[in-house]
């Protein structure tokens, strides 16, 4: 019997450092994953930013990399960071207008190890989950509480004004002489400000946006809506699409009016904006760009509802008009390369 004391110290003693290593590793996970919940904490729940923040924290735990895609209200962005391998988790998460697929790269973990890593893989992927549901369900009480329409008015109402501000500066800075040019461009303004006001008061009445749909000229609407705005454009090509008229012009009001801010943030820089059209056969392709623009920082942001780079912006333009190209069996999407301006892709359905 004595003999067997050695071994059972040594069992003993195996089961104890088992044991101790087990509780400091549930311990080490349990500290990543805190640190990944202050994380999240600290930026706001912000799904976007916690994935570019989220590798380091990771790589502590022994995973050796992680890539996603994300499709954040229409913006698509990704992003690989460490190593990729044959051994993975992956998980494809989707809450309304946001779909993100995650893959954790993991090394050849066996037993206790593969336990803790899907533990840690389960948790992180809880709170990228939850990141979504909280973005849904601000978006949505946001709504509720200003009513859908109600914001979409005041949008309107904003481009009224400045269509307002746009003449009243005219009449106020035109020179002795330039009488006659200036009432050129008020017979261009003051019929599109009359059915700006018209399409408000339409809004007003519940007047959808697919009804009286017919074909249009893209290319005109686009040259009209530039000339209400003072800005020089340069058009390839030409094509209908059906449509609502009123959608059409709300959907070129807040494109352009998306360069009109960014000019406004710098004004030193002359816009240069180029238009293709292009019938591909099943779709009315339009790309818009300006050649001298900067490029985007927020890609994700672009069709982001309630956000905007402006303090006083409602942040809902770029969203109203990809829901009104939407409306129309169309896509809109931004092409954002790291280092190149900005480009806007509409599809349109050609009209039967």
């Amino acid at each position: 019997m004595a003999s067997l004391y050695p071994y059972l110290i040594l069992i003993g003693a195996s089961i104890i450092l088992a044991t101790v290593w087990l509780l400091n590793q549930a311990r080490r996970r349990a500290r990543i994953i805190n640190e990944l919940v202050s994380l999240n904490e600290k930026l706001g729940f912000d799904l976007p930013n916690l994935l570019r923040h989220c590798w380091q924290p990771l790589e502590k735990s022994g995973f050796k990399g992680i890539s996603w895609q994300l499709d954040w209200f229409g913006s698509t962005l990704s992003k690989t960071e460490g190593s990729e391998g044959d051994v993975f988790i992956l998980r494809k998460l989707e809450v309304d207008d946001i779909t993100l697929t995650v893959k954790l790269y993991d090394g050849k973990r066996r037993f206790e190890q593969r336990y803790f890593s899907t533990v840690l893989s389960e948790s992180f992927f809880l709170l990228l989950y939850t990141d979504m549901w909280v973005k849904l369900g601000t978006v949505q009480g946001a709504f509720a509480q200003t009513a859908k329409l109600s914001v979409f008015l005041q949008h309107d109402m904003k481009n009224i004004v400045q269509l307002i501000s746009l003449v009243a500066e005219q009449l106020e800075n035109t020179p002795a002489g330039k009488e006659e040019k200036l009432l050129n461009s008020l017979r261009v303004v003051m019929p599109t400000l009359h059915e700006r006001s018209e399409r408000f008061l339409s809004t007003l009445s519940h007047n959808a946006p697919t009804e009286n749909m017919e074909p249009m000229n893209i290319n005109e609407a686009l040259k009209t809506t530039a000339d209400i705005h003072n800005l020089k454009i340069n058009i390839q090509g030409n094509g209908q699409v059906l449509i609502n008229q009123q959608s059409l012009n709300s959907i070129c009001d807040n494109l352009f009016g998306n360069y009109i801010d960014q000019n406004r943030r710098y004004p030193e820089i002359d816009l240069n904006i180029e238009i293709s059209i292009i019938d591909t056969g099943l779709d009315l392709e339009i790309s818009i760009k300006d050649q001298n623009g900067k490029p985007c920082l927020w890609p994700e942001r672009l069709f982001e509802p309630f956000w905007s780079e402006k303090g006083d912006g409602l942040g809902i333009g770029l969203y109203h008009a990809r829901q009104l190209v939407q409306g129309a069996g169309g896509t809109l999407q931004a092409i954002t390369p790291e280092n190149d301006p900005l480009v806007f892709v509409i599809k349109f359905p050609k009209p039967v």
